[in-house]
């Protein structure tokens, strides 16, 4: 059972790491001229961009849950006399600093090596469905 439970945790944490991947790595990077020469250059662009109409379509039908819970965080949370007191708004901003100094950099080495794998992977994995095709075809037209 914990094996089940590991298993639907690793494809759940791959998934929200592509999704993550998509959104701030290579979906910014797809404007139209640059999908144009990526389709010409390698065929994966345009599975990329049906992915980032994908992900941009549910984060706008996410968009108005956001906007609720920034506001009961507002009208209940930061309006706090002890969230103002201790200056839990710098904490967050420290933190949010740190982040972008110290772990960005590394997460954003981490998706280009993504970028990389996802290619070597689909030209690999072609390579085999073009060998097993033409041996499946070689097979039948010898019978």
């Amino acid at each position: 059972m914990s094996l089940l439970f590991n298993f639907k945790t690793f494809v759940f944490g791959l998934f929200v790491y592509y999704t993550t991947y998509l959104h701030y790595y290579k979906c910014p990077s797809l404007t139209p001229i640059v999908e144009l020469e990526n389709k010409i250059l390698h065929p994966l662009s345009n599975q990329h961009s049906i992915l980032c109409e994908l992900v941009n379509g549910g984060i706008e039908k996410a968009e108005p849950y956001v906007k609720q819970a920034h506001t009961f965080l507002d009208n209940n949370v930061h309006s706090h006399p002890l969230f103002i007191e201790y200056k839990i708004e710098e904490y967050i901003q420290c933190a949010h600093n740190r982040f972008s100094t110290y772990i960005y950099p590394l997460v954003h080495q981490l998706y280009e090596f993504t970028d990389v794998a996802e290619t070597r992977v689909y030209d690999e994995v072609t390579a085999y469905y073009k060998q097993a095709e033409e041996f499946v075809h070689g097979k039948l037209k010898q019978d």
